[in-house]
């Protein structure tokens, strides 16, 4: 029932909203009560997530794994101990780091139940051989803009799993301002593709790395205004020309 319930939710995002741009929002490490709470807006808005979760997956994510993936949300993993998959320590790979930060998380969602198309690096390090490698397990892999802070935009047509989407970050850490993001999803609407956002907790009078639940309201009431698809990752699939 829920694999149908998903993809008839992929189905009415791609057949009825038209084509006025994507948009992702996605929260990294873990903030059970404000992401719990931050359900509610999402569906006002008849909108999805994308929630990277990191730390070992006890009883308590799995619950908030649940619940999210219940909603329609997608679910990804962001290592155990949000160490950087690059550079990596001397003597290691990827193929150790892989086991020992993120395979425990990966193992105990399979166990549960959970679906995992999606990974966040930490820290938004990752290199072509990283992405090489996690693309054997993941779909849609979550990074940021770059050293040269330039805002990504993914066309529609080049939407599709094995990816790295290129997300900017939400909060005053990196001096985020209201109408710099709503010019941000206005670009992505006119020319009809896909922009990435992350952030963290979602909180009341949110600072460093995190986002408010206001402004969170605001920018997905902008982007519904502008009839833009907000999904989660697991949708993406359906959304390509």
């Amino acid at each position: 029932m829920k694999k149908f319930l998903l993809f008839l939710s992929a189905l009415l995002l791609s057949g009825c909203a038209g084509k006025s741009g994507v948009v992702c929002f996605t929260f990294d490490d873990f903030d059970p009560d404000g992401w719990i709470k931050a359900d509610q807006i999402f569906k006002k808005y008849n909108a999805h997530g994308t929630f990277f979760f990191s730390g070992k997956i006890d009883q308590q994510r799995l619950d908030v794994m649940k619940k999210l993936q219940d909603s329609g949300h997608s679910i990804g993993l962001h290592t155990v101990r949000h160490r950087d998959a690059f550079p990596l320590a001397e003597g290691d790979s990827i193929e150790k780091y892989f086991e020992r930060e993120v395979l425990p998380q990966l193992e105990i969602c399979r166990q549960n139940d959970i679906r995992i198309r999606s990974f966040a690096y930490p820290n938004n390090r990752h290199t072509p051989e990283t992405d090489a490698f996690m693309y054997k397990y993941f779909d849609y892999l979550r990074a940021g803009y770059g050293a040269e802070k330039k805002i990504i935009y993914i066309p529609r047509n080049e939407i599709s799993p094995k990816i790295v989407l290129p997300g900017g970050g939400i909060g005053k850490y990196y001096n985020s301002k209201l109408e710099n993001l709503t010019a941000i999803l206005d670009n992505a609407a006119k020319s009809d593709q896909l922009t990435v956002f992350f952030s963290h907790r979602i909180e009341p009078d949110a600072e460093h790395v995190h986002i408010s639940p206001e402004l969170l309201e605001a920018l997905l009431a902008h982007a519904r205004k502008l009839n833009m698809q907000i999904v989660g990752a697991e949708e993406l699939d359906s959304l390509a020309n």
